[in-house]
């Protein structure tokens, strides 16, 4: 599944895709390491980190090198406004800071129908779209900045509970943490596609992304548990 899943979306060519991809990937690798580097050898234990780290850096690398559709691809992220699809996120992009700047605080308010009605007012000639092509630009327009500190703050928060947990399985040697490992990692993988793209407007996503923080939930454990436990 995974092989047949990881083709089917290298396949689109979607360069915000490809971002999510490599980061999910990459989160995976970097906690399936530290989930694995307890039974290493002491010796070698420091070393498994900058090792993964720098073999995942030379298969990007040796990829952008000499895989040519993926070294046009990611060659076309840099070139700015010469390439189409650029040029028009720069310009919605552009139109939604607007938007932004001129309700700070509470936004324009929830909803595709608020975002039709005010973005015609902002947008460049020719640019028209139905979302602000950002998760994070797209919450800090519809709910302001307090509504962007919320999530922000979520994030902190989801991230923080689901290393803690995992350290605790880790310890524990609890093979259930692989569960918090994906979850942690598709979130991830979903926060950096959703940099350059509105993917949790549609239900499809947005369903997978509240499973996988309902994951990482589903495995807080009071404090009081921790220290009965530990006794």
């Amino acid at each position: 599944m995974f092989i047949v899943n990881s083709v089917c979306l290298v396949l689109t060519y979607s360069r915000g895709g490809w971002i999510g991809f490599l980061a999910c990937i990459f989160v995976f690798l970097v906690l399936l390491v530290y989930w694995y580097s307890v039974q290493l050898p002491p010796k070698l234990r420091p070393w498994a980190m900058p090792a993964m780290l720098v073999s995942s850096a030379t298969v990007v690398a040796l990829a952008i090198l000499f895989v040519e559709p993926i070294r046009d691809r990611v060659a076309s992220i840099f070139v700015g406004r010469e390439d189409s699809s650029n040029n028009f996120r720069i310009n919605v992009w552009s139109a939604v800071i607007d938007m932004i700047r001129d309700r700070p605080i509470y936004g324009i308010g929830p909803g595709n129908d608020a975002f039709n009605k005010i973005y015609p007012l902002y947008q460049r000639p020719r640019f028209t779209a139905l979302s602000a092509y950002s998760i994070f630009l797209e919450i800090a327009v519809e709910t302001g900045f307090i509504g962007l500190l919320c999530f922000l703050w979520l994030l902190v928060v989801t991230f923080n509970q689901g290393i803690e947990q995992l350290k605790r399985l880790r310890e524990l040697g609890n093979s259930q943490g692989f569960w918090l490992i994906a979850a942690i990692a598709g979130s991830s993988g979903m926060l950096a596609h959703g940099l350059v793209d509105t993917v949790w407007y549609r239900p499809q996503v947005i369903t997978l992304w509240w499973l996988m923080v309902g994951i990482i939930a589903s495995f807080s454990v009071s404090p009081a548990k921790i220290s009965g436990t530990a006794k």
